[in-house]
């Protein structure tokens, strides 16, 4: 009971360093805290470590899924381009 408790202000600590990044406006430091807030979950909650090397093998692949698909999300704005359009100034040729 005591590692639940202790994972859980664990969370809590890295939660709040999240938001006090959000609020001020420091970049990607949520970034950087995310993963160990994963690993937090993934070996005090799951108990990955204990688990047979099938479900870790699973677990993994998960996770290496899941970073593929957060990545590729990331990259849709490297993609995205300003294009300029014509603005109606009540000419006529818009009519």
């Amino acid at each position: 009971m005591i590692r639940v408790v202790l994972s859980w202000l664990i969370l809590m600590v890295l939660l709040a360093c999240e938001i006090a990044t959000a609020l001020l406006h420091v970049g990607t430091a949520a970034a950087y805290v995310a993963p160990v807030m994963i690993a937090i979950i993934a070996v005090m909650f799951m108990r990955i470590g204990h688990e047979t090397p099938l479900s870790r093998i699973f677990a993994i692949a998960g996770l290496f899924w899941l970073a593929i698909l957060i990545g590729l999300g990331s990259l849709d704005f490297l993609a995205r381009k300003d294009v300029a359009t014509p603005q109606a100034t009540g000419s006529s040729q818009f009519r």
